[in-house]
């Protein structure tokens, strides 16, 4: 029997010294998840054959979907060039995301140790410095969690993106990986997956935890939800279950044909909010799966609500996108002036499905749209080209314009839809046009952003043409109200409610200590009348709101999270500190109120085309 294993040992040596000695056209990288020191996991990653005697090796600056600089190269150290030898070769660090090897004709393979992202988002918030969204982060909890965003851990080498990408991991053996990838060993402690290109692999994050697992099938396609809780053991993935289902159950049936996905996974990782966690909470779409860190006290509403969203990315950009998005440069993007289709349509999507399907009725869908309006004209700009934003979403100026994809984007997509509605009599719709797309274009191949909006007129009709170069490539504000009347919806002025009690218009009523996280009531003018109502003064210090406590580096995003969505006349307790004295406060909310829009259905001669646009 000894004999057995040191005979398969060593063919297992001579097979690796073959491997790392003989070129081969794909690139592989191997991680290590057992022999973690430090919190830091070693990276391997061996080129596909090149020749040339320098070579570059990056990390992603920026990924999709975040539009926003992530800069991973902040997180690797220790970094190595090295040759079959194992001897190291020159190595000159151009900038943070990228390393340039010389004498590069005897180079093996590359190795560095990774820091996790959540780890240090307090530190960088705290130097004011630019900190990874979250949900595009990365987590190494030795034993325990391994939040695996793959653009924080594997780089490529130039001109190796579109070679084949082979992935092993090495795991503790009570550690279940969940992806939508495909495991190709039949190992318990180790996964091999296999990617055609270095963009697809980055496009599919993996979590390592305790198997909190579920899975459901929805026609032919398998969805898995993973769930990392380790504070609050009643979220798990049974509790959060029941809501994604139907969700995604109602709109598998909305899509139709036109969704292909086979596998999708959820990866939920609920944060304590500790000084080493992760601060942010969202999602992040990937083209079969959602990454989302969320509360740990998060109710099974807010997986709904985020997959309501991110799910239909699985139609735009995965099977309509540009050249920008199907090659897309970590390093240096060319930004594809689509963007607002991909986030406007998805979201309209989101909205629509749900009044579709019955799963909201027609005034709350009407509510959401009046919403959409205040926001797309009160918080960002209305004239300004969305085509514009889109291709120069990453410049800090314009990335401040990026939540009006959700806004006027989404608007704009509801005006298409009810253009293209009432020009083939109900019969046609915007989510058939992106199904005649999909079918043109397709997961595997991309438009040209400049033949996109001709293309698009040419499947509906010149209005849609009109429509597109006015309110989308120029910047002229759209009369949301003359679209809706064809429908039978009016839109009127009326006193709105503003839902943020510590905002009115561009004053915020409190401020943050940077250095005490302490929150502060400030610039009092006698308009806000919530603050009126519960009786806060200058220069309060706030203790606690609602008997919690707005206190940690994210301090001031909880004092608004406790003064937001309130009702009018609920009672609402604060407890401050004013000269030096504890005083609690009590009061009846009373909440501002701003100009905003009704919308509600009032011609019932057009309610066959309302019909036929909300439920065909």
């Amino acid at each position: 029997m000894k004999k057995l294993v040191i005979l398969l040992f060593l063919s297992q040596v001579m097979l690796w010294s073959c491997s790392t000695s003989t070129p081969t056209n794909e690139v592989s990288a191997t991680l290590d998840l057992v022999n973690v020191s430090n919190d830091k996991v070693k990276v391997v990653v061996k080129p596909a054959a090149f020749d040339a005697s320098t070579i570059t090796f990056q990390v992603p600056k920026i990924i999709p979907g975040t539009y926003a600089l992530q800069d991973y190269g902040r997180y690797i150290e220790d970094f190595k060039a090295l040759d079959k030898d194992g001897k190291t070769l020159p190595v000159t660090k151009k900038d943070v995301n990228t390393w340039v090897i010389t004498d590069a004709k005897k180079l093996d393979h590359v190795e560095y140790l990774v820091n996790d992202t959540f780890d240090q988002e307090v530190v960088q918030m705290s130097k004011n410095e630019t900190v990874a969204f979250s949900p595009a982060g990365t987590n190494i909890l030795k034993g325990q969690n391994f939040y695996l965003n793959l653009g924080g851990f594997v780089g490529y080498f130039e001109n190796q993106q579109e070679k084949p990408f082979v992935l092993t991991i090495e795991h503790p053996k009570d550690l279940t990986g969940t992806t939508a990838m495909v495991d190709e060993d039949t190992s318990d402690t180790k996964d091999v997956f296999k990617t055609t290109r270095y963009a697809t692999l980055i496009d599919s994050p993996i979590m390592y935890a305790k198997p909190d697992i579920s899975t459901f099938t929805i026609d032919d396609m398998e969805v898995v939800l993973h769930v990392y809780s380790p504070r609050n053991t009643k979220v798990t993935s049974k509790f959060l279950m029941p809501a994604l289902q139907k969700t995604m159950i109602a709109q598998k049936e909305f899509l139709g044909a036109i969704n292909t996905t086979k596998r999708y996974a959820v990866l939920v990782y609920l944060t304590a909010r500790t000084e080493d966690d992760a601060q942010g909470t969202g999602a992040l779409e990937h083209n079969s799966s959602t990454t989302g860190t969320f509360e740990d006290d998060m109710q099974a509403t807010g997986l709904e609500h985020t997959i309501s969203h991110e799910f239909f990315h699985t139609l735009t950009p995965l099977n309509v996108h540009s050249k920008e998005i199907q090659f897309f440069d970590f390093n240096t993007p060319k930004m594809s002036e689509h963007l607002w289709m991909y986030e406007g349509f998805t979201e309209y999507f989101s909205v629509l499905f749900k009044t579709n399907k019955r799963m909201a009725n027609e005034q709350a869908l009407y509510d959401v749209i009046a919403d959409k309006i205040n926001f797309a004209s009160t918080l960002y700009s209305d004239t300004m080209s969305l085509t514009e934003v889109s291709k120069n979403v990453v410049d800090p100026v314009v990335n401040k314009q990026f939540g009006n994809f959700y806004n006027k984007g989404t608007l704009a997509a509801m005006c298409l839809d009810i253009i293209i509605r009432e020009k083939s009599n109900g019969k046609r719709g915007i989510l058939s046009v992106m199904g005649e797309l999909s079918k043109l274009y397709g997961a595997e191949k991309a438009f040209k952003d400049e033949e996109l909006i001709p293309i698009f007129t040419k499947l509906t009709y010149p209005e849609v043409g009109v429509f597109l170069q006015n309110h989308v490539v120029q910047n002229k504000p759209i009369d949301y109200g003359s679209y809706l009347a064809k429908v039978g919806v009016s839109l009127k002025k009326v006193k709105v409610p503003v839902q943020m009690a510590f905002s009115l218009g561009t004053t915020t009523y409190f401020k943050v200590d940077s250095k005490t996280n302490k929150v502060f009531i400030t610039t009092l003018d006698g308009k806000n009348e919530f603050l009126k109502a519960v009786g806060f003064q200058d220069n309060d210090e706030i203790v606690d709101l609602r008997g919690i406590k707005p206190e940690g580096p994210d301090s001031g995003k909880l004092a608004s999270i406790l003064a937001f969505n309130l009702k009018d006349g609920d009672d609402y307790t604060a407890k401050v500190i004013r000269k030096g004295k504890t005083i609690d406060l009590k009061g009846k909310v009373k909440l501002n109120q701003v100009d905003g829009n009704k919308i509600e259905f009032t011609d019932a001669s057009k309610a066959k085309l309302k019909d036929q646009w909300l439920y065909n």
